[in-house]
C-alpha cells in the first residue's frame, strides 16, 4: 500500500465501532483529509496522545479514492498545543478556528496558506499573553481569502466605479460581497458603513498572513467595523451555524476587548 507523508492538524476524531477512530486532519499537500485510524482506541504506540484535536502531526496515511476514507497508518507529534487546554476563552477561541476551517474547506480543495493560516492561529493562541481584538476578525477574513470569498473593496459592486477609498459615505453589501458607490447604496440590501481607517487596513495586502494583520494597531472603531464587515460575509457562506460560535457570544467572548493569559478583560 502507497504511503504519503504530510505535515497535518486534527481538526476532529469520533470513535467508530469498538476499537477504530474516524479523523479528519488539515494538511499542508493534501487539504483537508479524513480518514480511519484501525484499533486507534486500543493503541499504546501508533496513536497514543496524537489524534486530539489542536495537534499537530506528521501524517501517515494511504489517500482514499474519491470521498472514500483514507486510511491512517500514523501518526508522529510535531507539537500538541496545551494552552487552550488550561484557558476556557483560549479553548473557545481555538474550538472555534478549527470548526470554521472544517466547515469552510471542502475535502483536497484547500492550499499550503490555509494550513499555515490554522498553524498561526494556534500558535497565536498558544505563545502570546495578549490577544489583538483584530484576531478572529483577521483570521476570518484571510480564510474567506483563500477559500474564495475575498471582499470587493475597489469598486461600486453594481455600476462599477472606482473607488478611492475617501467617497463618503462607504458602504459594504455583505450580499454582495464589496462596497457601493454613493449612488448605489440603496441597492445591496442590508448594508454596513465603513471608516476610511477600516478600508485601509481590509485592504492591506494579505501575503503577510495572520502575524502581519496582529501586528496593526487598530482602534476600537475600526475593529467593530472589520469585524461587523466579516460576520457579514461569513453569514453569507457558512453552510450551517457553528456551535463554538454560539458559545463564544454567550460567553461574551466577542467584546473585542484584549485577552491577558488568564483569560481576564
Amino acid at each position: 500500500m502507497r504511503e504519503e507523508r504530510t505535515p497535518a492538524i486534527v481538526l476532529r476524531s469520533r470513535a467508530h465501532g469498538e476499537s477504530d477512530k474516524i479523523v479528519t486532519f488539515l494538511t499542508r499537500d493534501w487539504g483537508k483529509v479524513t480518514g480511519i485510524a484501525k484499533g486507534a482506541k486500543r493503541s499504546r504506540h501508533r496513536f497514543v496522545n496524537v489524534l486530539e484535536a489542536f495537534t499537530q502531526v506528521q501524517l501517515r496515511f494511504r489517500p482514499g479514492r474519491a470521498d472514500d476514507l483514507a486510511f491512517i497508518f500514523g501518526c508522529d507529534l510535531i507539537r500538541s498545543f496545551r494552552s487552550p487546554s488550561r484557558d476556557l476563552q483560549r479553548f473557545a477561541l481555538a474550538s472555534y478556528v478549527v470548526e470554521l476551517i472544517d466547515v469552510m474547506v471542502a475535502s483536497r480543495e484547500s492550499g499550503q496558506e490555509t494550513y499555515t493560516l490554522l498553524l498561526h492561529g494556534l500558535t497565536v493562541l498558544e505563545e502570546q499573553a495578549e490577544l489583538s481584538p483584530l484576531f478572529l476578525p483577521a483570521f476570518e477574513l484571510l480564510l474567506l481569502t483563500y477559500v474564495g470569498y475575498e471582499p470587493h473593496l475597489t469598486g461600486c459592486q453594481q455600476c462599477r466605479l472606482s473607488l478611492s477609498g475617501e467617497e463618503t459615505p462607504l458602504v459594504f453589501s455583505p450580499s454582495l460581497g464589496g462596497l457601493l458607490c454613493p449612488r448605489c447604496r440603496e441597492r445591496g440590501g442590508a448594508t454596513l458603513l465603513l471608516s476610511a481607517e477600516a478600508l485601509h487596513l481590509l485592504r492591506r495586502p494579505k501575503a503577510g498572513g495572520l502575524e502581519a494583520f496582529l501586528g496593526i494597531p487598530a482602534s476600537p472603531r475600526v475593529c467593530r467595523e472589520t469585524r461587523a464587515l466579516v460576520t457579514g460575509l461569513l453569514s453569507r457562506h457558512l453552510p450551517r451555524p457553528l456551535k463554538s460560535r454560539t458559545f463564544l457570544e454567550q460567553a461574551g467572548f466577542l467584546s473585542g476587548a484584549h485577552v491577558d493569559a488568564s483569560g481576564g478583560e
